[in-house]
Protein backbone atom coordinates (compact mmCIF):
# COMPACT_ATOMS: atom_id res chain seq x y z
CA UNK A 1 0.00 0.00 0.00
CA UNK A 2 1.26 3.44 -0.76
CA UNK A 3 1.02 6.50 1.45
CA UNK A 4 -1.60 8.16 -0.73
CA UNK A 5 -3.97 5.24 -0.32
CA UNK A 6 -3.34 5.14 3.45
CA UNK A 7 -3.95 8.88 3.78
CA UNK A 8 -7.13 8.61 1.71
CA UNK A 9 -8.39 5.72 3.87
CA UNK A 10 -7.65 7.63 7.10
CA UNK A 11 -9.38 10.70 5.69
CA UNK A 12 -12.42 8.66 4.67
CA UNK A 13 -12.67 6.70 7.92
CA UNK A 14 -11.79 9.42 10.46
CA UNK A 15 -12.12 12.92 9.07
CA UNK A 16 -15.39 12.66 7.12
CA UNK A 17 -17.41 11.43 10.16
CA UNK A 18 -15.80 14.12 12.31
CA UNK A 19 -16.89 16.77 9.82
CA UNK A 20 -20.51 15.61 10.28
CA UNK A 21 -20.21 15.82 14.07
CA UNK A 22 -18.49 19.20 13.85
CA UNK A 23 -21.16 20.53 11.50
CA UNK A 24 -23.92 19.37 13.86
CA UNK A 25 -22.15 21.04 16.79
CA UNK A 26 -21.70 24.31 14.86
CA UNK A 27 -25.35 24.37 13.76
CA UNK A 28 -26.54 23.71 17.34
CA UNK A 29 -24.21 26.36 18.72
CA UNK A 30 -25.36 28.95 16.18
CA UNK A 31 -29.03 28.12 16.82
CA UNK A 32 -28.58 28.62 20.58
CA UNK A 33 -26.72 31.89 20.06
CA UNK A 34 -29.46 33.08 17.72
CA UNK A 35 -32.14 32.22 20.30
CA UNK A 36 -30.20 34.01 23.04
CA UNK A 37 -29.83 37.12 20.89
CA UNK A 38 -33.52 37.04 20.00
CA UNK A 39 -34.49 36.77 23.69
CA UNK A 40 -32.18 39.67 24.50
CA UNK A 41 -33.74 41.79 21.74
CA UNK A 42 -37.27 40.83 22.88
CA UNK A 43 -36.43 41.66 26.51
CA UNK A 44 -34.88 44.98 25.50
CA UNK A 45 -37.93 45.86 23.40
CA UNK A 46 -40.29 44.92 26.24
CA UNK A 47 -38.26 46.97 28.72
CA UNK A 48 -38.43 49.96 26.38
CA UNK A 49 -42.21 49.54 25.90
CA UNK A 50 -42.81 49.36 29.66
CA UNK A 51 -40.62 52.40 30.33
CA UNK A 52 -42.34 54.40 27.57
CA UNK A 53 -45.78 53.40 28.90
CA UNK A 54 -44.84 54.56 32.39
CA UNK A 55 -43.61 57.89 30.96
CA UNK A 56 -46.91 58.37 29.13
CA UNK A 57 -48.88 57.56 32.29
CA UNK A 58 -46.82 59.99 34.38
CA UNK A 59 -47.38 62.71 31.83
CA UNK A 60 -51.12 62.06 31.63
CA UNK A 61 -51.52 61.99 35.43
CA UNK A 62 -49.67 65.30 35.76
CA UNK A 63 -51.71 66.84 32.93
CA UNK A 64 -55.03 65.75 34.44
CA UNK A 65 -53.93 67.03 37.82
CA UNK A 66 -52.97 70.43 36.42
CA UNK A 67 -55.93 70.90 34.08
CA UNK A 68 -58.76 69.31 36.02
CA UNK A 69 -58.02 68.27 39.59
CA UNK A 70 -56.34 71.41 40.92
CA UNK A 71 -59.21 73.66 39.84
CA UNK A 72 -61.71 71.41 41.59
CA UNK A 73 -59.60 71.18 44.74
CA UNK A 74 -59.39 74.97 44.90
CA UNK A 75 -63.20 75.04 44.98
CA UNK A 76 -63.41 72.09 47.41
CA UNK A 77 -65.40 70.26 44.74
CA UNK A 78 -63.16 67.26 44.20
CA UNK A 79 -65.59 64.55 45.27
CA UNK A 80 -65.85 60.86 44.33
CA UNK A 81 -67.65 61.64 41.07
CA UNK A 82 -64.91 64.06 40.02
CA UNK A 83 -62.26 61.55 41.05
CA UNK A 84 -63.84 59.03 38.71
CA UNK A 85 -63.93 61.65 35.95
CA UNK A 86 -60.25 62.48 36.52
CA UNK A 87 -59.38 58.81 36.28
CA UNK A 88 -61.46 58.41 33.09
CA UNK A 89 -59.73 61.39 31.47
CA UNK A 90 -56.31 60.08 32.40
CA UNK A 91 -57.10 56.55 31.23
CA UNK A 92 -58.44 57.77 27.88
CA UNK A 93 -55.42 60.02 27.38
CA UNK A 94 -53.06 57.13 28.08
CA UNK A 95 -54.88 54.72 25.79
CA UNK A 96 -54.98 57.27 22.97
CA UNK A 97 -51.20 57.70 23.15
CA UNK A 98 -50.35 53.99 23.15
CA UNK A 99 -49.89 52.41 19.73
CA UNK A 100 -51.76 49.27 18.80
CA UNK A 101 -48.47 47.34 18.79
CA UNK A 102 -47.68 48.57 22.30
CA UNK A 103 -51.17 47.62 23.50
CA UNK A 104 -50.78 44.14 21.97
CA UNK A 105 -47.35 43.65 23.54
CA UNK A 106 -48.54 44.77 26.97
CA UNK A 107 -51.64 42.56 26.70
CA UNK A 108 -49.51 39.56 25.76
CA UNK A 109 -47.12 40.27 28.63
CA UNK A 110 -49.49 41.24 31.44
CA UNK A 111 -52.79 39.72 30.32
CA UNK A 112 -55.40 42.33 31.21
CA UNK A 113 -54.26 45.61 29.66
CA UNK A 114 -56.95 47.68 31.37
CA UNK A 115 -56.00 46.35 34.80
CA UNK A 116 -52.31 46.97 34.13
CA UNK A 117 -52.89 50.57 32.99
CA UNK A 118 -55.32 51.18 35.87
CA UNK A 119 -52.81 50.00 38.47
CA UNK A 120 -50.06 52.17 36.99
CA UNK A 121 -52.33 55.22 36.94
CA UNK A 122 -53.32 54.65 40.55
CA UNK A 123 -49.72 54.20 41.64
CA UNK A 124 -48.66 57.41 39.85
CA UNK A 125 -51.59 59.35 41.33
CA UNK A 126 -50.51 58.25 44.81
CA UNK A 127 -46.92 59.18 43.98
CA UNK A 128 -47.86 62.70 42.83
CA UNK A 129 -50.33 63.51 45.65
Amino acid sequence: MNWTAIAQTIFTVCIVPLLGVLTTYIVTFLRKKSEALQNEVDNENLRHIIERTEEIICSCVITTNQTYVEALKDKNAFDAENQAEAFRRTYEAVMSQLSEDTKATLSATFGDLAAYITSLIESKVNLYK
